[in-house]
């Protein structure tokens, strides 16, 4: 494994439409793989990285429904992972 890339620690995307990027262990190889997550432009309930605050909805309701729609997980291998913990 490369030492530049940390492992489960979000950073800003370097992909134009999200907002933040983690590298994961792969489960088969053992080798990291990036996720990209978190659409830029669209709102969340709490950015606790702060780079996205203008999109903070603190809305409740909207949070409650994000979860209804997609659920939640323990995975940290997933972007829903990480969007849950950091934007939700």
């Amino acid at each position: 494994m490369t030492t530049d890339k940390t492992l489960y620690k979000p950073v800003p995307s370097s992909n134009s439409k999200k907002k933040y990027m983690v590298y994961v262990k792969n489960k088969d190889t053992g080798r990291p793989r990036l996720i990209h997550f978190g659409q830029r432009g669209y709102d969340q309930y709490y950015d606790k990285l702060k780079n996205y605050t203008k999109n903070d909805t603190n809305d409740k309701e909207r949070r409650r429904l994000y979860y209804a729609r997609f659920g939640k997980t323990k995975d940290k291998d997933t972007a829903l992972y990480w969007s849950s913990k950091i934007l939700w």
